[in-house]
């Protein structure tokens, strides 16, 4: 089924739920009952990962998919769920939940909850066309009904179509922006007189999966549905246009694709060359000049800077086909204020870390709860550097809390970047240290294709399998990469080490430049005492001290289950 097709069916769907809604609910209303309070829910889970402890908490009284989540400045935890449609908030004190309905009933499909800055919690309701409101210290919710938008058809007319509101984002101000899937708009809400504003996109079905602002308050999105970034600027935006929003494919010369899109209603294609596969969160790095940005449809997660405009891809460990995907799915993003990059695997079914001054990449796997994957789907950071996540798949939120233990895993590779040629072969010696016990790792590679697997290179290590018997604590190991035509340009490869007793995975990230050279196939060793290289550290359980810091089926474009 086409897109067009596609968006037109949920349209459908929707304006017959709206319809039956419209009958009994006024436009703007609260829901006049209490506020329901659960019982603890069943007994948490804790498995440890060097430095981190990950805590799962099971849903309660039956609630399932829960989708989107946040931490408030007191350290309660929000999210929306959607089986039944609720807005909920998790005590980690008490550990008990506290359940709010929304008035549109049990399925409105919520897709996005934040907090503002003075602690109101506002969150999207898809099908059922709504913003929702929990004041701070209210206990029922309000909600707002969506602006429709009158859009071009084709040469023979227009149709009016619902907002299909999925993300939410306050800003500095308190107005809150909300991302019209199915009117292909954003929209701004001004709590202040209850109206909306609403901003045309450039580009037809861009839909915007991540919303963040800069320091200058200009609002950065990402377009999933054709392969974009976008921003909007509020001093140029004007109610009804798409004055002041610019859609722009960045590129990065080692990666790109061309991608036929709709136009228009009418079915008008045209080719988008980019190197995005279907962005979805993104995040500002604390300094302001970077974007970070996830695929959701690839294993890879890429920085953008605002300055330079150019574009960098890093790439997750590979699924193996673990879970029956072949990528990772990065999806929800979030950046503490050490500037680490935290990003959830979808189908990777991992929580991941990447500190971008040592280029090191930890990944933290989710014991399976009920089903094959636990599918952590959005992420949101916490007071004293804990992590928060949904598992919309394992019936359950998750926490990844700082430990004390002492373990620790040690990757010491050259310095970067590392020139090697495009046919031909490098011998890139390293060295894994350990303690604390971690046993022993096994080694992989992953890069440069969508599935982290390698294209037109392959490689292979001294000893794939490392155990650290005895008072072995370290050991020298050697990458040999194989390349077959590569590309010239500059690649990131991730070189991994999982541990084989709890599946975490440090991993190092070295930068390759890819020279062309006419000479044809060439041989090329780095010599070093391994004792002496440049290392690109990645210590992934040190001490806390040292370390800081749905039953109902929705159809979307981006694949979310």
């Amino acid at each position: 089924m086409s897109k067009r097709r596609r968006a037109f069916a949920i349209i459908a769907l929707t304006m017959i739920s709206l319809n039956a809604l419209s009958t009994t609910l006024p436009a703007n209303h609260q829901f006049n009952t209490l506020l329901h309070v659960s019982s603890e829910s069943s007994s948490p889970s804790t498995i440890s990962y060097g430095s981190y402890d990950m805590i799962q908490y099971p849903l309660p009284n039956g609630s399932s998919s829960p989708w989107s989540i946040t931490v408030d400045s007191s350290g309660n935890v929000w999210f929306v769920q959607q089986d039944p449609s609720a807005l909920m908030m998790f005590n980690p004190s008490t550990q008990r939940y506290s359940q709010y309905p929304f008035p549109s009933g049990t399925d409105s499909t919520p897709e996005s909850v934040t907090v503002d800055k003075f602690g109101n919690v506002w969150f999207s309701e898809l099908v059922t066309n709504k913003l929702g409101e929990l004041k701070k210290g209210a206990s029922s919710v309000v909600e707002y009904s969506m602006p429709s938008a009158n859009v071009p058809f084709d040469s023979s007319g227009s149709q009016n179509v619902v907002c299909g509101p999925t993300i939410v984002k306050t800003d500095s101000s308190g107005n809150v922006w909300v991302s019209c899937d199915f009117s292909n708009e954003i929209d701004e809400f001004f709590p202040s007189n209850q109206t909306f504003f609403s901003y045309p996109l450039p580009y037809w079905q861009s839909s915007p999966a991540g919303f963040v602002f800069d320091k200058s308050g200009n609002l950065w999105f990402t377009a999933a549905d054709v392969d974009m970034i976008g921003e909007a600027v509020p001093s140029e935006l004007k109610n009804g246009t798409s004055d002041g929003i610019t859609e722009f494919a960045p590129i990065n010369s080692t990666y790109t694709f061309i991608a036929s899109h709709e136009e228009d209603l009418d079915g008008t294609i045209q080719n988008i060359t980019s190197s995005l596969p279907t962005p979805s969160g993104i995040a500002l790095s604390p300094d302001g000049s970077t974007l970070w940005i996830t695929e959701h449809v690839d294993s890879s997660f890429d920085s953008y800077n605002i300055n330079t405009r150019s574009l960098d891809k890093y790439w997750t460990s590979q699924t193996y086909d673990k879970y029956g995907y072949t990528v990772s799915f990065p999806n929800g993003i979030a950046i503490d204020s050490h500037g680490n990059v935290w990003i959830s695997e979808h189908y990777g079914n991992k929580i991941a870390e990447f500190v971008p001054s040592s280029d090191s990449l930890f990944e933290f796997p989710i014991p399976c709860c009920t089903s094959d994957v636990a599918g952590p789907y959005n992420l949101a950071l916490g007071p004293n550097g804990t992590v928060w996540f949904v598992e919309i798949s394992g019936g359950a939120i998750g926490e990844l809390k700082p430990s004390n233990s002492t373990q620790s895993v040690t990757l010491s590779t050259p310095s970067s970047p590392i020139a090697i040629p495009q046919t031909g072969s490098v011998n890139i010696p390293f060295q894994v240290s350990e303690s604390g016990g971690i046993g022993g790792v096994s080694l992989n590679v992953s890069g440069i294709s969508a599935t982290g697997a390698l294209t037109s290179a392959s490689y292979k290590f001294g000893q794939a399998e490392i155990s650290f018997a005895g008072n072995t604590t370290e050991v020298n190991d050697t990458l040999g990469l194989n390349t077959h035509g590569l590309k010239s340009g500059t690649y990131y490869i991730t070189l991994g080490a999982t541990s084989t007793s709890s599946g975490e995975i440090y991993s190092s990230i070295l930068k390759l430049d890819v020279m062309s050279s006419a000479s044809g196939i060439m041989t090329t060793e780095i010599y070093a005492i391994v004792g002496s290289v440049v290392a690109s550290v990645c210590v992934v359980a040190v001490l806390y001290t040292l370390s800081r810091r749905p039953k109902k089926t929705v159809i979307r474009r981006r694949s979310r289950h």
